[in-house]
């Protein structure tokens, strides 16, 4: 289900808040989502006329059943029954040659400009805009050609430019790591206002090599349509709302943050990466999808309880405190989860 069907579907069922009246992107939308925590459609943002900012799609068990395409009467057991079911066959996606609605604007050059969406300022802690908050980052392994699809936080810097923090032990790490030792770029696409089903398989702690976008297949029980970018070697999804295509420049490191992280605290990253843009493709009156996090029980911490009934969860840390993390997660303990990542930022 792509993200304006999504949107229809949430309307039908009742479970989709309109906010119509003028809103500032700079603190207002993200401290609304924070309070909330349900799916927002903001349709009259400061500056952006004819954009919308939608958050909170997958903020409680029944918007996560809807976005998964699932009944609204199947019950918890059996949606988590029929997920882990899914999800043993992965379905290569397709890439097809078609016109979308996605290929409706496509911008290089001059006419490359971030700040020409409506990317929120999700907090006053935060240092700038973040445009990399629920979303897809992909690339390819630079050897093998294999697909990584994942969700890396990101904050603009300038019209074209962009941080992207990245754990060392993370799959784009690795491919970073090989085009590091050739001396050369790594492309990756960016996508945002994917289907929410493809950014829950980009967030999930699936096995190196395995094709996320495969896995949205099955979940979604057919292949995903994929487009090929304009200026890299990279294909996407063919529903997105904005695609950024670039590279990140292995040998330079910028700050990222400060940025108000799913502990509840000020995190900053001053080894990021660089990410320089060189053609967005994006539709008419496109659809930002972020989100705003920091709350105990907020829209991430939500779908990672999801994710955790099925050991897709991974943060890299000793084995001890992925366990408490993952049995407060379970256990729906958020702020207890909040607390096991504050610690973990004193122990690195």
């Amino acid at each position: 289900m792509d993200l304006r069907s999504l949107i229809s579907e949430l309307d039908k069922l009742k479970l989709l808040t309109r906010v119509e009246r003028l809103v500032d992107w700079k603190y207002e939308i993200g401290a609304i989502t924070r309070e909330a925590k349900s799916a927002i459609l903001f349709t009259n943002v400061k500056d952006y006329p004819g954009c919308s900012v939608l958050t909170g799609a997958m903020s409680n068990k029944r918007l996560i059943a809807t976005a998964l395409g699932f009944p609204q009467t199947l019950e918890d057991n059996r949606i988590r029954a029929v997920f882990r079911e899914r999800l043993k066959n992965p379905l290569d996606p397709i890439i097809v040659n078609d016109k979308f609605p996605l290929h409706d604007n496509i911008l290089s050059g001059k006419a490359v400009n971030l700040y020409n969406f409506p990317v929120p300022q999700w907090s006053e802690i935060d240092g700038g805009r973040f445009i990399g908050t629920w979303h897809l980052n992909v690339t390819k392994d630079p050897l093998r050609g294999n697909r990584n699809v994942g969700v890396y936080r990101m904050q603009i810097l300038s019209k074209t430019t962009a941080s992207i923090s990245v754990s060392p032990f993370s799959h784009l790490s690795q491919h970073l790591k090989m085009v590091q030792s050739q001396c050369k770029p790594l492309e990756m696409a960016v996508c945002i206002g994917v289907s929410e089903a493809v950014v829950m398989c980009g967030a999930a702690a699936f096995p190196y090599g395995t094709d996320e976008f495969a896995m949205a297949g099955a979940l979604a029980e057919k292949p995903l349509e994929l487009v090929k970018c304009n200026s890299i070697h990279i294909e996407v999804p063919s529903d997105s709302e904005i695609v950024l295509e670039g590279e990140i420049k292995p040998d330079c490191r910028v700050k990222d943050g400060p940025y108000l992280d799913y502990a509840g605290i000020a995190s900053s990253n001053p080894a990021a990466y660089l990410f320089e843009v060189k053609s967005i493709m994006h539709r008419n009156n496109p659809i930002f999808r972020g989100t705003a996090v920091g709350a105990a029980g907020g829209e991430d911490h939500e779908l990672l309880s999801f994710l955790s009934k099925f050991g897709l969860v991974d943060f890299h840390g000793s084995k001890i405190r992925q366990k408490i993390q993952n049995a407060c997660l379970k256990n729906r303990n958020f702020k207890l989860f909040q607390m096991s990542g504050r610690l973990g930022t004193l122990f690195r």
